[in-house]
Formats: structure tokens, sequence, C-alpha cells
């Protein structure tokens, strides 16, 4: 849709080797996003970024590096809190998906959480991204991206625009968004596979006095999951259970707990929990059960996150 491509290898991160530690890689984020805002062409507002993580390793998860991904988190979320379209994990492995899970994760709010996109293998980057935008060293073995190697950045944000632009042409060759419609939308996801690690994002109509239900089928692979609905939940009951097949056999349920003093699900806006899944859960499903209550309002739209930790 025309956004500026960000593209980062983790295995050619090293910021240990930053003079200035976090802060001097805080600055270097904000240098990266404003030379990307500054290539949008008309009607474009977002930036993509592609994030190849093969070479994840635990010198990456020691505290200079995690807090280095705090301070990008923190930039994104409040400096940059529109400007993300759309993450892609490509490339990752199990060390990377819990150190997702368990360290980034919490630090993240809905709408950024909303953009990450697991891909189950590389290849299906080319769904969203021609190859022709991609070079050959970022580290995503399974495309064949034939874009010549871009430059690295070194000059002010200005001069580097003001190379870009010439070497385009001119600014009326920026590329312009090109919005994509269809005749017909599609059916909101509301049932999904727990063998694959990955983030679910979406919305779903809950009407008044008729039940409704975000599913999760567990596999053997299946470590965890948690859930996030926000939106107007005055009157909202919700509620889990893990379910054999048929339905017929419970063996876990409950509903998200508030601790004394917390605000209620219906003030704060939003239901949260999460779920260690038992090996002996395999080939069961987890449902998530809304119900609204509330006669005054016939229909409301409820946002959700489902993150599926897996092997």
């Amino acid at each position: 849709a025309g956004m500026p491509i960000l593209q980062f290898d983790c295995a050619a991160w090293a910021p240990w080797e930053y003079p200035g530690g976090v802060g001097e890689y805080a600055r270097y984020v904000a240098y990266i996003m404003e030379g990307a805002l500054g290539r949008m062409g008309p009607g474009v507002e977002q930036v993509c970024m592609i994030w190849s993580v093969m070479g994840w390793t635990q010198k990456l998860m020691q505290p200079l590096a995690v807090r280095c991904m705090e301070q990008l988190i923190h930039i994104l979320q409040t400096v940059y809190p529109e400007r993300t379209g759309v993450i892609f994990l490509c490339n990752t492995n199990q060390l990377f998906q819990g150190y997702f899970y368990r360290i980034l994760r919490p630090w993240m709010g809905y709408n950024l959480l909303s953009k990450f996109c697991f891909l189950s293998r590389p290849s299906a980057l080319l769904e969203s991204v021609d190859a022709s935008q991609l070079p050959g060293s970022i580290g995503l073995t399974e495309i064949p991206g034939t874009h010549e190697e871009f430059p690295i950045p070194f000059r002010s944000v200005s001069d580097e625009l003001d190379v870009f632009i010439a070497e385009l042409g001119g600014p009326d060759r920026l590329p312009a968004a090109n919005v994509r419609t269809t005749a017909a939308a599609a059916a909101p996801q509301t049932r999904f596979a727990g063998g694959a690690s990955g983030t679910h994002t979406g919305q779903v109509d809950l009407l008044q006095g008729k039940p409704c239900s975000l599913e999760v089928d567990i596999s053997e692979s299946t470590l965890g999951i948690d859930w996030h609905i926000s939106g107007d939940l005055l009157g909202v009951v919700f509620g889990y259970k893990v379910c054999r097949a048929g339905g017929a056999e419970v063996v876990e349920e409950g509903t998200t707990t508030q601790d004394a003093g917390c605000a209620t699900p219906s003030k704060s806006g939003a239901i949260g929990g999460n779920l260690a899944v038992q090996k002996a859960w395999a080939g069961c499903t987890l449902k998530l059960a809304l119900y609204s209550s509330y006669s005054r309002e016939d229909c409301r739209t409820l946002a959700y996150c489902i993150g599926i930790e897996a092997r």
C-alpha cells in the first residue's frame, strides 16, 4: 500500500557496541523512523517492518539488549503511536517466541500488539510484499529478494531525504497509497489453531442476549494462551473453559479475576488473562465466552487480541 519498509535482521544487531548505550539506540530508532516518514507518498501514513529473527540468541536477552527493546516499544507506542502498519516476524525460533510472550508482550498495548504478524514460513511474506522490494541479505533464505542492497543512512535526516528524492526524480515520484477494496467483507474469525505461535486480532459483534465465543484448538505443541478483549464492557459477562472434543467434559474453567482495589472490566475497558496449557489438554478446545446482559444496547463491537505460544 505504498508504505516504506524497515528491515531488521537480528543476526547483525549488536547493542553492546553502542558507545552511548540505550540512549544512543533510542536516538537511532527516532532517526530511522523520521527517515521513513519523509519517504511517504500521498495518502501513506504508516510504515511496514520486517523482523528476521533467525539469528536470535541468548546474548540478545542480556539486560542491555532487553532495555533497548523496551525503548523501541516505548518509542513506537508513545512517539509514533499510529505510524506502525504491520510488523512481520520471520524465521522465529522457540527462544524468541518465549522472549516475545514473556518479556516483550507485557509492555505492549493492544494497538501495537495487534500489528505483529508471525509468519509460519518466510515465503508467506510475498503475499504482502513484492520480492522486488527485498534485498537478498535480509536473512529470509526462502525468499529470493531481487532488490540491490539498500545503503545504510549516515547523513542527517534532511540530507538523506534530499538525496533519496533526487534519485527518484522529484517528490512527485514518491509511491502513493494503493488501497485495495473487496466486494464483500470477510466474516470475522473466531476459531484459531493452537499449534503455531502467533497473535490474532480482530473484532466481534456481541448481540444483546446472545452468547459469543472465541475458540482456540489446543494441540500437543501449545504451551500457553493469553487474551485481551477491549471495548464497551458494561454488562458483559466473561468466562473461559477448556473442553474435550464434543464439549461434554470441562477440564478447566474460570473467569478473569480482579485484585482488590482494581478497576472492574467495564471501568478499565478491558478483559485480560492467560492460561498455561497442560500436556493432557491436547485435543481440547479453549472457549472464551462473552455474553451481554445490557438491554439498552442491542449490539456492541469488541476488539480482541489472542496470543498463542507453541513449541
